[in-house]
């Protein structure tokens, strides 16, 4: 009887950690379960419970828990605290790495005792308040009064995006860029995007020269200066393209109205269908494609659009020399003219079509 008596007291001391071990997840269940429910007042008493009663490795967890629910309520002091003493407790826990990662992350989120966070994360954290022009108004507003730091520059790019996309307000948005982009207090890789989603932005508008003065004295990368250039190179180059073809269509238009008044109408129309040209024109417009494709994958709709303006300015051509001088100054002219509008032609379908093609000849 002694010796089963011992027997049964050490069996019973065996089991008595894997009793309490079975009893630690219980309670980390229960508040997993409330937490998922949305009771989170029942949640924080199971975690709570987790880390009075249960043992070093329960506690720890229910530390962990109870430091997510005051993360997810925007309690930030409070979660700080808690992933602290949790990391303190069980260092070597599958969750420590997360607690590490968002710890850092509060840390450098805490200017302003954590207020400036809170007020960006319920924009952030809500569709509703992220999709409402209002509430970003306001918190444009009041995060001009924040400290520098990570939390203002994350609100302005929140704001700034928002206009420049659903909003479609780009010259707000362009506005909270630079602010962002002049910020010296803002993370260096915040500025930097927001530079270049303002010279994006102002491109698009058709402004981009304005981006480059905008920029010229702020700190930005080189490469990003340097697609401003780009792009306001590019924007005077369309404008003297556009009105090259424009005065070529003009002059089109004035030599049909001449030709019909002088009665050289039928010559003109005799030139046109004179099928050796046309036949040129299809050549360097299919083979140009062609090449295009197989070389370098570039679409072959550039090339159409070159086909079809080139045919408009050889009608414009025929139909100035049927009326035009014959003398070699005049004729010269006419071709230098015409070998304009048919670059600015290319010019254009590049830039709407395939920018890449640009920057292949350094456009």
């Amino acid at each position: 009887m002694g010796r089963a008596a011992a027997v049964l007291v050490a069996l019973a001391l065996a089991l008595s950690p894997a009793a309490a071990r079975a009893q630690s997840p219980t309670r980390i269940e229960a508040g997993r379960a409330a937490q998922e429910a949305g009771d989170l007042g029942r949640a924080r008493e199971a975690f709570a419970a987790a880390v009075a009663q249960g043992d070093p490795e329960e506690a720890a967890l229910g530390e962990y828990h109870l430091a997510q629910l005051a993360d997810e309520g925007l309690d930030f002091p409070a979660a700080l605290a808690g992933y602290r003493r949790f990391v303190a407790r069980d260092p070597g826990s599958r969750y420590a790495s997360r607690a590490l990662a968002r710890i850092d992350d509060l840390q450098a989120h805490a200017e302003g005792g954590f207020a400036p966070l809170v007020a960006l994360e319920r924009v952030r954290r809500s569709t509703a308040l992220s999709d409402d022009p209002r509430a970003l108004e306001a918190l444009d507003r009041a995060s001009r009064e924040w400290p520098g730091g990570s939390v203002r520059a994350e609100a302005w790019m929140l704001v700034a995006e928002a206009y420049a996309g659903r909003m479609r307000r780009p010259r707000e948005a362009a506005e909270v860029f630079l602010r962002l982009a002049e910020d010296d207090a803002a993370p260096v890789g915040q500025r930097e995007l927001a530079a270049t989603r303002l010279v994006e932005l102002r491109g698009a508008l058709g402004e981009a020269a304005r981006a480059e003065r905008e920029l010229s004295g702020v700190r930005v990368p080189d490469v990003v200066r340097a697609e401003a250039a780009v792009l306001t190179r590019r924007a005077r180059l369309q404008r003297a393209a556009v009105t090259v073809l424009a005065l070529v269509a003009l002059a089109g238009a004035a030599a049909l109205a001449m030709a019909w008044r002088r009665g050289q109408l039928g010559e003109v129309l005799r030139r046109w269908r004179r099928p050796m040209p046309l036949v040129q024109l299809v050549v360097l417009t299919a083979g140009g494609a062609a090449m295009a494709k197989l070389a370098d994958e570039h679409e072959v709709s550039p090339f159409a659009v070159l086909g079809g303006g080139a045919l408009a300015v050889y009608l414009v051509a025929v139909a100035l020399n049927v009326v035009g001088g014959a003398g070699p100054g005049s004729r010269a002219a006419r071709a230098a003219v015409s070998a304009m509008a048919v670059l600015a032609v290319s010019y254009l379908a590049m830039l709407g079509l395939d920018p890449m093609m640009l920057e292949g000849i350094g456009l």
